[in-house]
């Protein structure tokens, strides 16, 4: 009797273990969307090289939270999207059924153009 107990209790451990095991292990998955000509800026008062935002589906994707995420790169476009989903993220989208599913949203914008012309001469600007 005493041997099937011991048995059972190393089983248990090795359950436990494995479950940790698997909940460390879990990391999550990252899509990235670039330019080809990738060429980012930090916008002024930007304290983060990307601006980030956690987005909400709810009920299959029938309410979105925010419904569009304006992305405010002064007229140049952005340059670079990352979408990340984490454990957490799928195991609240799995427990509830879909009902709740969240994902952070990261992204750069693109650097304006280099003006063209000539570089000014330093003997007539001052």
């Amino acid at each position: 009797m005493h041997d099937d107990t011991a048995a059972v209790r190393r089983r248990l451990c090795l359950r436990a273990a494995l479950l940790a095991a698997i909940i460390g292990l879990a990391s999550c998955a990252q899509y990235q969307i670039t330019i080809p000509d990738s060429d980012p800026i930090q916008l002024e008062g930007q304290d983060e090289p990307y601006v980030s935002k956690t987005m909400h589906a709810y009920f299959w994707g029938n309410i979105m939270d925010p419904q569009v995420l304006a992305a405010a790169c002064q007229g140049q476009g952005i340059n670079d999207v990352f979408v990340d989903r984490n454990f957490a993220y799928d195991l609240a989208s799995v427990l509830t059924l879909g009902i709740w599913s969240p994902l952070d949203l990261r992204f750069r914008c693109k650097a304006p153009p280099p003006r063209s012309g000539a570089f000014p001469d330093p003997a007539t600007t001052r």
